[in-house]
């Protein structure tokens, strides 16, 4: 099942490579009224250089999420893939692919999201591959970056053309500064998910998409919600590859 999954996904790539956007208004929203959206994260493929740790970025991202927006949203890991709404795949590096992607999914019956991310850091884009090698916390800079970038996708955010938010696609990719930026006041691993990430205009777009999905939420009901759920080119908004 899993290797059927793989597939189709990587065909849905392949067949995505030269559009710019998952749809005009798709976001990922909660089944019900309690918040929860469910998250799954795979092992990574052969050949993606997928490190254990990669999952716990992806993990801190959520929560990073989940944090700044005040119990706007509630992530809850899940055992079985097709139990999710919101799945991470680590996929080998691809010269037509990107470093991050979100594709929207739709298969169950709901408005799910796959994130795809490619961790090969010999693939990052010369100048950040070569502070990587004399720094390799920034690997992790990069690709927390690249699920949190990806997450804000999913949520509905499209890019920013402000270089202090996250959903900044950068000018032909992110580069160096841009990382050493969010590098800089880290001191170990750990400190990852102790720092603010998502800029003021990430949040306030966030809040301006999901004010009447919460308004909606919070209305009583006289009856049980139907709710659905909604380097470089790339498919879907993606973080521009690093060559």
């Amino acid at each position: 099942m899993k290797t059927l999954t793989l597939m189709a996904l990587l065909c849905v790539l392949a067949l995505r490579a030269a559009s710019a956007d998952p749809g005009p208004h798709f976001r990922l929203k909660p089944l019900d009224p309690s918040g929860v959206i469910p998250y799954f994260i795979t092992e990574g493929v052969a050949g993606s250089r997928f490190r254990p740790g990669d999952r716990e970025l992806a993990e801190w991202a959520l929560q990073e999420w989940a944090r700044r927006t005040d119990g706007a949203l509630r992530f809850e890991r899940v055992d079985r893939e097709d139990a999710a709404l919101l799945r991470f795949f680590w996929l080998p590096w691809a010269e037509d692919g990107a470093l991050g992607r979100m594709e929207p999914d739709t298969a169950s019956g709901h408005n799910g999201a796959t994130i795809v991310v490619r961790p090969d850091e010999a693939k990052f884009r010369p100048t950040v591959r070569r502070e990587t090698r004399a720094d390799p916390l920034l690997r992790d800079v990069v690709l927390y970056y690249v699920c949190l970038h990806e997450i804000g996708h999913a949520l509905g955010l499209s890019h920013s053309d402000n270089p202090r938010d996250i959903m900044w696609p950068g000018n032909n990719g992110v580069t160096l500064p841009i990382y050493q930026r969010y590098r800089h006041p880290l001191q170990t691993r750990e400190d990852i998910p102790q720092n603010p990430w998502l800029s003021q205009n990430d949040i306030a777009r966030f809040n301006e998409i999901w004010s009447s999905s919460r308004a909606a939420v919070e209305r009583p009901r006289s009856r049980e919600p139907q709710w659905t759920l909604g380097m470089v080119p790339a498919s879907a908004p993606i973080v521009p590859g690093v060559p």
